[in-house]
């Protein structure tokens, strides 16, 4: 884990309702972490593998998301994509008064980190 990644993690999260987070850095490395036990690291990572293969899929068809958003009944992903393959997906809880701007900000953050 490069050392600006560790310092935004150490310094932003957890946030009020996140439940997990997964990322892919630019070497390729996977991390996560879950704040509860209705997730698990493999579990977040094999989503994370699975979400950025859905937006590939929508490149393919012309459309370059940066950001994507699934909402379920309990539970929303938002999934930032970087350039050369780096992504970060926040797994949080789905409920009234999550402030979306600021999972917008930090997936900002993310982006801007330098990579490698």
């Amino acid at each position: 884990m490069s050392e600006s990644f560790q310092s935004f993690v150490e310094q932003r999260l957890p946030f009020q309702g996140l439940a997990a987070w997964s990322a892919r850095l630019a070497d390729g490395a996977l991390s996560s972490q879950c704040y509860g036990d209705w997730l698990n690291s493999p579990q977040v990572e094999q989503t994370l593998a699975s979400l950025v293969l859905a937006a590939e899929n929508l490149g393919q068809q012309g459309i370059q998301p940066a950001r994507l958003c699934w909402v379920f009944e309990h539970m929303r992903i938002h999934l930032g994509l970087g350039p050369g393959g780096v992504c970060l997906a926040f797994f949080v809880e789905n409920r009234p008064g999550l402030a979306r701007d600021a999972l917008d900000n930090l997936l900002d953050e993310f982006n801007a980190l330098p990579q490698g």
